[in-house]
């Protein structure tokens, strides 16, 4: 209570006087306000300190991915292209794509001024592959036979089969990825990396952290004075024209704000300069009362609908019956209502994304869901009884706009609310809960002669749309008559979880789309990567088994990305996905992610869209320089 006294007197005190003299503010971690960017962070950290990429439990979305690390190749979100980081281009493979030369950039220097090579590369490869604990080993044993150093700038990668791929694959397409280039003069000496904290960490990114708080709520990067000969600072002087007079702010302070009423009043006390996402309401109240203040959009739908990783409801498939029941999956599908879905989730705003596993960004609508328009619109399911049904509702868009008031050409409003939704349908979704093996009584369903009870959770404080998807989910289930819970879990649980599948119903983003091969996105569904429910995967925790889709992914990992045998089997992997319903969408990913341009300003938006507002994606240190102060 005290703490929000305190801003609103600061509210009060802008708001009477009209400007703040940030050249004479200090903030509470002791740097100069008009030196500092003021970033939420995403996810809080449960272990203060722990700056290791390779180590469980690291929280990368704290500043440590945008800020600290680098990838071999990072990624244009505009251009969806990706370009090289700390390799010099993308890799240059042999005529069977068995083996790549991959140059490594050079001028790039560690923090502590030792110079970045080809030996902190093989190290880094090295590692992975020599210690189970670290999460990506599994996988990277099974592709990368052996990586070695041909000079100190060229190393040569050997792979155990065609795989054409590798910069898709051991390179940042969305988020991040799980390789980041460690130094070997520091990491050489770790027993074990995986039990590594690295408090004290060399960076190749621009910044170095400052300090930290012991709790886990903040942490203060600082930029390295020889920025230009980071990771970041080589890579963009080429990729972007960075230049030194495009310095980005001197401190980076990533915090945990709190609730959402502590977050609405330092955003409006310009406490801070970019908040994660928020809900409409409090971007409507937080613009009413601060007009520095906006969003991707300056008007309906404010909301950017072109973040790659849709959210909805992913099965814990690996725990058995019935959700290991493409029936029992599409009941669901056809049990929820999906006008109600999106009106309780963010009020209509947000395309449909309901195709499992690719995303309906802008592109992925164009690329994947318009071409298969046709075959969904005929798509029948056989309800068990001697009938069927269809599952294509192609209206949604005309029926949500009318509900909004939006007007707009069918281009538009298509753009807006995407290309439709799985009809809502619950006499076909009971007879598909009987195929698949529960009985209805008068007092409710029941699965093999027991109680039957579906039990959804989700992430609490943060990803509010996937959580209110799931609250979403569970009302409509509910009305529907299953005997549903519902539990939220807290970020030191989530992402083991999610990995060793101990779930049934969960609010997840499993999915991805931003380059038009689709491989990076799919792979992890290789049901060859499938370990027991329990036991940490390095793949989808859902433990989606389908021969075909497994079939697919490997055919897909011979191919060139760019063919079009490569495009159509990326058509046909959607087919079986839709077919088999592991993953039931509900929009592609909506960020309503604000930015106050009190202090700093340039953020990306509609109108510079340099880059997507995508603070918490490792590409963030390529639009850090573009923000700039306030000059008045």
């Amino acid at each position: 209570m005290r703490k929000l006294l305190s801003m609103l007197l600061a509210l009060a005190m802008v708001l009477s006087l009209g400007m703040v003299a940030f050249a004479e503010e200090v903030t509470e971690v002791g740097t100069p306000r008009n030196e500092t960017l003021i970033m939420e962070t995403q996810t809080p950290t449960d272990v203060p300190g722990q700056f290791n990429p390779y180590m469980l439990g690291t929280q990368m979305g704290f500043g440590i991915h945008q800020l600290i690390t680098a990838h071999l190749w990072e990624i244009d979100t505009i251009a969806g292209e990706q370009f090289g980081e700390v390799a010099a281009d993308l890799p240059e493979p042999n005529e069977d794509f068995t083996e790549f030369t991959v140059k490594v950039r050079e001028g790039m220097k560690w923090s502590d001024g030792e110079g970045i090579t080809a030996d902190d590369v093989v190290f880094t490869m090295n590692m992975i592959k020599e210690n189970p604990g670290i999460g990506a080993s599994a996988y990277t044993n099974s592709v990368l036979d052996s990586v070695e150093k041909v000079d100190d700038y060229t190393v040569l990668f050997h792979m155990k089969e065609s795989f054409p791929r590798l910069a898709l694959r051991f390179g940042v397409t969305i988020w991040g990825c799980d390789y980041y280039i460690v130094p070997e003069h520091i990491y050489k000496d770790v027993e074990d990396p995986s039990q590594f904290m690295d408090s004290e960490p060399v960076t190749a990114g621009p910044y170095t952290v400052k300090d930290y708080d012991p709790n886990g709520q903040w942490i203060l990067y600082e930029l390295r004075e020889d920025w230009l000969q980071s990771a970041m600072g080589v890579a963009g002087a080429e990729h972007y024209g960075f230049t030194a007079d495009q310095a980005p702010a001197k401190y980076v302070w990533c915090r945990v704000l709190g609730d959402d009423t502590t977050r609405q009043m330092a955003m409006i006390s310009n406490e801070v300069d970019l908040l994660c996402e928020v809900t409409p309401e409090i971007l409507d109240y937080m613009v009413s009362q601060n007009d520095k203040i906006a969003c991707w959009y300056n008007e309906f739908p404010y909301a950017t609908s072109d973040d790659p990783c849709s959210k909805g409801i992913g099965f814990g498939i690996g725990t058995g019956a019935p959700y290991d029941s493409a029936d029992f999956r599409w009941a669901i599908a056809l049990a929820m209502d999906f006008d109600e879905i999106s009106l309780s989730i963010f009020d209509g705003v947000g395309r449909a994304s309901v195709f499992p596993i690719i995303t309906a960004t802008t592109a992925g609508q164009e690329l994947y869901y318009k071409p298969l328009l046709d075959w969904i619109s005929t798509y029948e399911l056989d309800l068990g009884d001697g009938t069927t049904t269809t599952v294509w509702d192609p209206d949604y868009a005309t029926r949500m706009a009318a509900e909004l008031g939006i007007e707009g050409t069918e281009e538009e409003l298509i753009d807006m609310f995407g290309v439709g939704c799985w009809k809502y349908n619950p006499e076909a979704a009971e007879k598909l809960l009987v195929k698949a093996g529960l009985e209805k009584r008068d007092d409710g369903w029941y699965f093999n002669d027991e109680p039957f009870t579906v039990h959804l959770t989700y992430l609490a404080d943060t990803e509010a749309q996937a959580g209110r998807g799931v609250i979403a989910a569970y009302d409509a289930l509910t009305k529907f008559g299953l005997n549903c819970e519902i539990s939220s879990e807290s970020s030191a649980t989530w992402d083991t979880i999610n990995s060793t599948g101990e779930y049934e119903l969960r609010g997840i983003w499993p999915t991805g789309f931003i380059t038009k091969d689709v491989y990076s996105q799919i792979s992890g569904w290789d049901a060859d990567l499938i370990v027991p429910v329990g036991e940490r995967t390095g793949g989808q925790g859902t433990r989606w088994y389908n021969e075909r889709a497994t079939e697919i992914i490997h055919e897909l990992a011979k191919v060139s990305p760019d063919s079009d045998e490569s495009y159509e089997l990326g058509l046909e992997f959607l087919k079986v996905a839709i077919e088999d319903m592991p993953f039931i969408g509900f929009h592609s990913g909506v960020k309503f992610v604000p930015t106050n341009s009190t202090v700093w300003e340039g953020y990306p938006t509609a109108d510079n869209a340099y880059n997507g507002p995508w603070w918490w994606w490792s590409c963030f240190k390529y639009i850090a320089p573009y923000i700039t102060l306030v000059q008045g």
